[in-house]
């Protein structure tokens, strides 16, 4: 009797373990159909204005763990009509990748993470940058939440320099495309000056963002914001006939696909960057936030020409800002190509034009050290011609500029 018994426990037992196996799985599975796939990194608003002076860097840590493939996409608002945007690597603020140097803006933006850019995102992360329009969010999403269709494979066709090359389509490549697809072009054989022109049946670009639009070595990505271009597509009909043409120069169009996002997005901001709070600027204010300036030097702010146009040389700028990390200079001006890191906080005035010559028309920058009180920057001859022919550079390391006030000294 008592040996049954136990058999019978352990038969309950069992059942027991198995409804708390079957809850477990469960749970994990309901966890993954909630899983939010696409992460917020960077919270804006953040405003790019005119110019190509204001950008905004979106640090390393957020790519510790992408991988090739991998979207990073910006949402944007306010762009006027002639908005362009840019991805730059902070190090030297030169295009992340060709086709990174400048693209319209019309809608969100996004970059897909190549093998090549990896490296650099890791280490220093990307600069958002361009002139007219408004960053709300930058998200990341992993690359298998995007499902690919390949919908035209070829032959290959090998865009000559003369631009006077293209591959025909069909209409029947688009009968799925929908509003916020994107066609990606895989290619090859790609040179230097590589760009892609998408047509219509009519010869005429689909949208000015695709006129020329430059291409990398390993594919480019063009993605349908609004109606305007997929209706262009679609007056071919969705048979034989041709409804896009696809040229440009310098490089070999393999195959054509559309990618669809297919996950969901987070709205846990807990890990996300914050963009530094935005003022409304006041008379005789130049610059009024905060804007880092990390201790690699990659930090800068470019003032344009316009507000310096009235200036005399009884005119001072006035440039407040706090320590980062409470670290100060150590002498009070000095005058070095490459400062040493040891030289503490450091704040530097350049000609915004060419290779950022110093505002005192001295072959190497002055470097001001920083001890927390504001600096005044006073004009002679030389330097109030350089800001009112080309605007003024404030560059440097080891501070958060928080305002830049420009005062008669009348």
């Amino acid at each position: 009797m008592a040996s049954y018994i136990s058999i019978e426990n352990m038969k309950i037992d069992l059942k027991n373990s198995a409804k708390r196996v079957f809850l477990l799985v469960a749970m994990m599975v309901m966890a993954g159909v909630a899983r939010a796939d696409e992460v917020t990194i960077l919270l804006g608003p953040k405003t790019i204005g005119a110019g190509w002076k204001d950008n905004i860097v979106v640090e390393a840590r957020h790519f510790s763990q992408v991988k090739a493939g991998d979207v990073m996409t910006v949402y944007t608002d306010e762009a006027k009509r002639t908005a362009q945007g840019a991805f730059q690597d902070p190090k030297d603020w030169q295009a992340i990748s060709p086709e990174y140097a400048y693209f319209g803006i019309n809608g969100p933006v996004r970059m897909v993470i190549g093998e090549g850019l990896l490296p650099v995102l890791k280490e220093r992360g990307v600069a958002i940058g361009g002139h007219d329009y408004r960053i709300l969010r930058v998200t990341l999403t992993p690359a298998e939440e995007f499902e690919e269709t390949t919908v035209w494979k070829g032959p290959a066709v090998q865009m000559k320099a003369d631009w006077s090359v293209s591959a025909e389509l069909p209409g029947k490549c688009f009968k799925d495309l929908q509003v916020g697809d994107g066609l990606r072009l895989y290619v090859s054989r790609v040179q230097e000056g590589a760009a892609a022109k998408l047509m219509d049946f009519t010869w005429n670009a689909l949208e000015p963002a695709v006129d020329g639009a430059g291409v990398g070595e390993e594919s480019f990505t063009y993605y349908i914001n609004d109606d305007a271009p997929l209706l262009k597509l679609r007056l071919a009909g969705t048979g034989d006939n041709v409804a896009m043409r696809v040229g440009g120069k310098n490089y070999r169009l393999d195959r054509v696909a559309i990618v669809r996002f297919t996950g969901q997005r987070s709205e846990d901001f807990s890990q996300a960057q914050r963009a530094p709070k935005e003022y409304k600027l006041e008379p005789g204010e130049l610059f009024h936030g905060e804007k880092t300036f990390p201790n690699d030097w990659s930090g800068n702010l470019r003032l344009t020409a316009e507000p310096f146009q009235d200036c005399t040389e009884n005119d001072v700028v006035v440039i407040s800002y706090g320590l980062l990390d409470g670290i100060a200079g150590e002498q009070a001006s000095s005058s070095a190509a490459e400062p040493a890191a040891s030289e503490g906080a450091q704040m530097s005035f350049r000609e915004n034009k060419g290779k950022w010559h110093d505002i005192t028309g001295q072959e190497e920058p002055v470097w001001y050290a920083l001890d927390g009180n504001d600096v005044v920057l006073t004009f002679d001859a030389v330097s109030l011609d350089k800001v009112k022919t080309n605007g003024l550079v404030v560059t440097g390391k080891g501070f958060v500029l928080k305002r830049i006030e420009l005062i008669s000294a009348q």
